[in-house]
């Protein structure tokens, strides 16, 4: 999507043109208007239409919709603190709590605003309030250009907030436009306060050092302590000092370097023609529009699905038939494939229930297809449980049998741990953990004596890996008869 930004001044304005691709930002065009170049008329012209239309004259390359930056005369900054975080409430609380403070009634009035999280539950609130009547004649205005505009948004607000993206610290933003400069404070990514005022003829130091002097004074009186900002980052100016003295010391002073925070890129033709200051905040509010970055604004236009949908009507309703015939599809696939398991389920359980009855003959009925399973499961561990071995004599011998003899058989202070019992094909596995190998001898010597057992064998020895004791498999040959 390609987007022109256009910054609306005093002075004149300036318009820059932002592609977006794949991710990428790239300035395809820039240029200015100043006011003085205009004729004496459309300099003396309210509503900006020569402005706009030398604008759009000049612009090598223009977007499909446009960003607009609003002067600073058109805008009123209060500050405001409300107990609790919720947007939806601080929307329908906020123009109450201000009301007091305004110069005109709330009916006609756009707010916007930017919060930040203060106290345990408290939100800091900058708001920012346009005129509703004045908002909707610079959107017929630049319309009537033949620039349909998709944001309207007040002045150094999206210039700040793009520099505190790469900017963590507390810092100070002065944007200079001929003799008018706007401050803004940012703290924590988040614009805390935001004033303009003139400055006179020459260098104005003096001025600007007395503006961020009192605009610290008020931040601490708000805050109850004072807050030291980290540096200014400055735009618009040809030279700048190395420091601004202030209440907390020097601050230091350095060029915002708004090209770099957006990481949008120049194109070779655009080069030439570029300057940093002049253009930032036409570039900052193009690339938080393309970008989808949540800086306050006056107004925004519904943004792409209703407008994709109304310009490829067709090819959308034509997809959506196609969608809607796969759909139908897919449900009449998985209806019949909900049937077809339905049917292989009922003939598993028929299968389970005459394997249960000719299984287990005693049974006179079988359990719940929704149990039988289970029940199965019982029966065969009960079977395992009772199972015998019928000896050599024709004798059977009962494992409990087999238990007990062992239990009995072996001494009672023979320090031999059983871990595991094997019985198969009349032999019988023993797996354990002895003390040491002269306990594996005694205990086979034990179950030697046994009338149950005919032979015992030490199939393996070894001591445990990093203990001390001895792993060791025996087996007993059964010998056959009932126990005593």
């Amino acid at each position: 999507m390609k987007l022109t930004g256009i910054e609306i001044t005093e002075e004149g304005g300036a318009a820059v043109t932002v592609e977006r691709q794949s991710g990428a930002l790239r300035v395809t065009a820039c240029h200015r208007v100043r006011r003085d170049e205009l004729s004496s008329e459309a300099d003396a012209s309210a509503d900006d239409t020569e402005l706009l239309a030398a604008l759009g004259r000049t612009l090598s390359d223009r977007g499909e919709k446009y960003a607009v930056v609003l002067p600073v005369a058109e805008m009123v900054v209060r500050r405001a603190r409300l107990p609790f975080r919720d947007e939806k409430t601080i929307d329908k609380a906020l123009p109450f709590e201000l009301e007091p403070t305004l110069p005109m009634p709330l009916e006609g009035l756009r707010m916007t605003w930017d919060s930040r999280a203060v106290g345990e539950g408290d939100s800091e609130i900058l708001a920012l309030i346009g005129h509703g009547d004045d908002l909707d004649g610079r959107r017929l205005q630049f319309k009537s250009a033949g620039m349909e505009p998709l944001v309207l948004a007040p002045a150094a607000v999206a210039t700040a907030l793009t520099l505190a993206r790469n900017e963590g610290a507390f810092f100070l933003a002065l944007e200079r436009v001929n003799r008018t400069c706007t401050l803004s404070v940012v703290f924590e990514r988040k614009l805390m306060f935001l004033r303009s005022f003139a400055l006179p003829s020459g260098d104005g130091v003096d001025t600007l050092t007395r503006e961020v002097w009192q605009t610290l004074v008020a931040l601490s009186e708000r805050e109850g302590q004072w807050m030291a900002p980290e540096k200014i980052l400055v735009s618009g100016w040809e030279t700048i000092p190395e420091s601004l003295a202030t209440p907390l010391g020097a601050l230091p002073m350095e060029r915002a370097r708004i090209l770099a925070a957006t990481g949008a890129v120049l194109e070779e033709e655009v080069k030439p023609r570029w300057e940093e200051g002049p253009y930032d905040g036409a570039l900052a509010v193009a690339c938080s529009a393309l970008s989808g970055w949540k800086h306050p604004v006056f107004w925004r236009q519904g943004f792409a699905p209703a407008e994709f949908i109304g310009k490829h009507k067709g090819r959308v309703l034509s997809t959506g038939a196609l969608i809607f015939v796969l759909l139908v599809l897919l449900a009449v696939h998985a209806v019949v494939g909900v049937q077809q398991t339905t049917r292989h389920l009922a003939a598993v359980e028929k299968q389970m229930t005459r394997l249960y009855l000719s299984t287990f003959a005693g049974e006179k009925r079988a359990p719940a297809p929704g149990v039988l399973l289970r029940a199965m499961e019982g029966k065969v561990r009960v079977a395992k449980e009772e199972a015998v071995y019928a000896g050599q004599g024709g004798a059977n011998v009962r494992v409990i049998d087999i238990l007990k003899a062992i239990s009995t058989t072996l001494p009672k202070d023979l320090k031999v741990t059983l871990t595991r019992m094997t019985l198969s094909k009349g032999k019988l596995t023993v797996s354990g953990l002895a003390e040491d190998f002269g306990a594996i001898d005694t205990m086979k010597g034990a179950l030697e004596r046994s009338p149950l057992f005919t032979g015992v064998t030490i199939a393996s020895s070894s001591k445990e890996s990093g203990g001390d004791r001895f792993q060791f498999k025996v087996v007993i040959a059964l010998s056959g008869k009932e126990a005593p």
